[in-house]
């Protein structure tokens, strides 16, 4: 299922248990992992079926087992699969499973995997992952989801009945679930629907939310992950699991909940998160800021104001960002909504906090989408300056929580150069920039894009980034047209 480089190898500790370190020294860019997916499916709440194959929208069966969907592109699916359901013990079971229970999907995958004696063995490094479900039963509705979802309607199915290799309960199932749920990555389909791809090895690197790692899907869904940084003999290939544009709180309470356990990195534990203060508090006695006070073990407590010492609670941070937050939620894609948003607590907050980036981050989109829509009759040189600003606001941000080799930073620099050419040929056009001025912009974009290409060229030319890449690469040819014809 996976193909390790000869630059790394596995070892043991109590801590991380079984990991990868590099065994020599790696420059970005150098493969560390290669890896098939165990297995592609939708998420637990998909109620529409996909194609058994390749994972598009599906409205026909399979003509042979009419168990599993097929798009009008592919003929057939799975080999086992197709003759489990058309013959022996489990040609007795209802052909309509999926249809009446799409959500089950992966669940039945997995444990088609693990009958079939030729995938069995594919599965045992999952299988063999200890779950405490005694972690799960109360959290947060995962347990809720997962039983009423996937568990009881399989169950009341009949299908565990005709397993002959495996017998198993309802916790048992759980179990499976909560695997799958922590071995899997977000993949795209070819027709934009996001699904769950399962890479055992991959999803078992030790988190840290400055990763070292940068994880490649291709069309196919298999997984490249290569180095983002220089890596010297013995240092830990790390991966990370959180939206690196949280802010520290956000994270550590989604790895509590995805991967039950208290995140310690140097990012969690430095209050400034790398320079950025993106969960920094404007303190309410002086021109400074609060941040959080956090212990060794990265338990947060407190923010203090390192200037003249003013103290915020947690309590009083948290019932902020829960006001934030509901406002968030509140706004509904509205554009002055959100510039209010931005007016009202940006006077409370760090310019960079987690919360004021997610609002610029939704008027930039309203802003690019509208401009795609051509819902501007005369597109409004005020707003593309805003949209400028607020592209160059993010980059920063960007570039110090993902060093090195970063997609997060390389999409940021295609919103912005999108939004700077957009402005500047505007301005151009309308003489509001001269030729040597307009030629100074194009210059500025044709290093942007250049940065871009860059940073992507790693990426497998058939994955979203690989075509993003070719994207970027267009408009670099129409920079520099434009710089040959006005740059004499």
């Amino acid at each position: 299922m996976q193909e390790f480089g000869e630059n790394i190898q596995q070892v043991h500790n109590e801590k991380l248990g079984r990991h990868l370190v590099a065994a020599i020294n790696i420059e970005p860019g150098d493969t560390i992992l290669e890896e098939r997916p165990l297995l592609v499916a939708p998420h637990w709440e998909c109620h529409q079926l996909k194609c058994a194959q390749c994972l598009q929208e599906s409205y026909v069966m399979c003509r042979r087992c009419q168990v599993f969907p097929l798009c009008m592109d592919c003929s057939q699916h799975d080999e086992f699969d197709c003759e489990f359901f058309t013959s022996g013990a489990g040609k007795a079971i209802c052909k309509d499973i999926l249809v009446k229970n799409y959500g089950i999907c992966g669940l039945l995958k997995l444990l088609l995997l693990l009958e079939n004696s030729d995938t069995r063995a594919d599965c045992q490094m999952l299988i063999d992952m200890p779950i405490n479900l005694d972690e799960y039963r109360d959290g947060e509705g995962m347990w809720q989801e997962h039983e009423e979802q996937v568990v009881r309607p399989i169950m009341q199915s009949g299908f565990l009945d005709v397993l002959s290799n495996q017998q198993l309960s309802s916790d048992e199932l759980h179990a499976h679930c909560i695997r799958i749920d922590s071995n899997s990555f977000e993949v795209t389909a070819r027709d934009g629907d996001t699904l769950k791809g399962v890479f055992v090895c991959g999803a078992s690197l030790p988190h840290h939310c400055v990763p070292n790692t940068v994880v490649a899907l291709d069309e196919q869904f298999n997984m490249k992950l290569y180095a983002a940084v220089p890596l010297q003999p013995g240092d830990i290939i790390y991966n990370s699991y959180t939206n690196p544009l949280m802010g520290t709180s956000q994270r550590q309470h989604q790895l509590r909940l995805s991967r039950r356990f208290e995140c310690t990195c140097s990012r969690c534990l430095d209050p400034t998160e790398m320079g950025t203060h993106m969960s920094s508090m404007k303190c309410r006695e002086c021109e400074g800021y609060s941040v959080c006070e956090i212990d060794s073990n990265g338990r947060l407590g407190d923010w203090r104001c390192p200037n003249c010492n003013a103290l915020l609670t947690a309590a009083e941070v948290h019932e902020l960002q829960a006001e934030v937050g509901s406002a968030l939620v509140e706004a509904r894609g509205d554009l002055q909504v959100y510039e209010a948003l931005l007016n009202q607590y940006g006077p409370l907050l760090h310019p960079n906090h987690f919360m004021l980036l997610d609002i610029k981050q939704n008027i930039a989109s309203i802003l690019r989408a509208a401009a795609l829509m051509n819902s501007m009759e005369q597109p409004c040189k005020k707003l593309l300056a805003r949209r400028v600003e607020l592209c160059s606001d993010l980059l920063p941000v960007c570039r110090a929580v993902v060093p090195g080799i970063s997609k997060l930073y390389a999409i940021g620099l295609f919103e912005y150069l999108l939004a700077l050419v957009e402005l500047v040929e505007l301005q151009f056009a309308e003489s509001d920039l001269d030729k040597k001025e307009y030629v100074a912009h194009l210059r500025t974009a044709s290093m942007v894009a250049k940065e871009a290409i860059e940073l992507l060229r790693f990426e497998p030319e058939n994955s979203a980034e690989g075509y993003l890449s070719d994207r970027i690469s267009m408009e670099l040819e129409r920079i520099e047209s434009d710089l040959k014809k006005y740059g004499r």
